[in-house]
């Protein structure tokens, strides 16, 4: 996809997952000098942030949403050529959802079961994504919604049933999501948001392999209320060992490290680079590149992966996500 591709899928995407009147998404190009009044006070008002200047033109392309909350402006933008670069290195699952999460509001709402009749509104606060291997269940995936990430699948599910003794979902295939006219890019990611939503990301030492863990602790991403798990990145023991992450339900965790500002997050937490690997499809486990050699990650992935059962298999792959580049690469 070429950059300006890239600008227009990425504007209408997001005016698609917008579902507020009231917040109004727009383009404005660089150099372009524009006579309407809301480009206009956009503009003035990057450039006085970016360069304490009220300049009439941008530097860069950006991308905007504005909306007016208890009389007063407010706005959020992002910068388009940067966003390109980081589609072009991990694809869509790593740009539209932290964009949508940004001005996203919605409550979640419990399901019903789909038919060929029913609309996208009926249904858009129940979509949910469920990790998948690929390399094993691909046969599977033939008429579902799925976004690729390696040999992992995140794939288009409705939640049905959502109930702390249980949840039941259904895969959702194109003969239902068709009728519905939005672009995969847009039902996917309006279903990890709410899945960060339902089911927010947790944190726990790798040695607690409890059967239960308290979806108090463990909180590790700002502005959660709960009990911090304590990461100390000079903790070479702890570092050797590992940490799991998941979710608060645990039932397919392993989608918590594709939740926005996720990688982030573990990356300030552990002050640098970190190998991830899936040891299933209900979590993950990190390593704090420091502390702990590829090799070992790899011989410990393979020993875990002998011992689980075909369903809950995920990947066979190890990833290090590198904080200069802001990338998560096939180590």
């Amino acid at each position: 996809m070429t950059y300006q591709e890239f600008k227009k899928q990425l504007y209408h995407a997001l005016l698609e997952l917008t579902t507020q009147e009231e917040i109004k998404i727009g383009i404005l190009e660089k150099g372009v000098i524009y006579e309407d009044d809301i480009a206009q006070k956009v503009i003035r008002a990057v450039n006085l942030s970016e360069r304490g200047r009220e300049e009439d033109q941008l530097k860069a392309d950006l991308l905007y949403a504005l909306w007016e909350k208890q009389k007063r402006n407010c706005m959020l933008y992002w910068p388009v050529r940067q966003y390109f670069e980081r589609y072009r290195a991990e694809g869509w699952q790593s740009v539209l959802p932290e964009l949508a999460a940004a001005i996203s509001h919605e409550n979640a709402k419990e399901g019903t079961l789909p038919t060929e009749k029913d609309t996208y509104g009926q249904h858009r606060a129940n979509l949910i994504l469920r990790p998948v291997s690929l390399e094993k269940r691909k046969d599977e995936l033939v008429n579902c919604i799925y976004w690729a990430f390696g040999d992992v699948a995140l794939v288009l599910y409705l939640l049905i049933y959502d109930a702390p003794e249980n949840l039941i979902s259904l895969k959702l295939e194109r003969t239902i999501t068709d009728q519905w006219g939005k672009r995969d890019a847009v039902l996917l990611t309006g279903a990890l948001i709410n899945c960060s939503l339902r089911m927010p990301p947790r944190l726990y030492y790798a040695q607690d392999g409890l059967q239960y863990y308290d979806d108090r602790g463990g909180v590790f991403m700002n502005g959660e209320t709960g009990v911090p798990v304590k990461v100390d990145p000079y903790d070479e023991y702890q570092g050797k060992i590992g940490y799991r992450l998941t979710t608060t339900r645990r039932l397919g965790g392993a989608i918590a490290l594709f939740y926005p500002g996720v990688k982030e997050r573990l990356a300030n937490l552990l002050n640098g680079d970190y190998y991830v690997v899936f040891t299933s499809v209900h979590e993950a486990q990190v390593f704090p590149v420091r502390h702990k050699a590829l090799s070992d990650v790899r011989a410990q992935l393979e020993h875990k992966n002998a011992l689980l059962e075909s369903r809950s298999f995920l990947s066979g792959r190890v990833w290090r996500y590198v904080s200069i580049r802001g990338e998560l690469m096939e180590a």
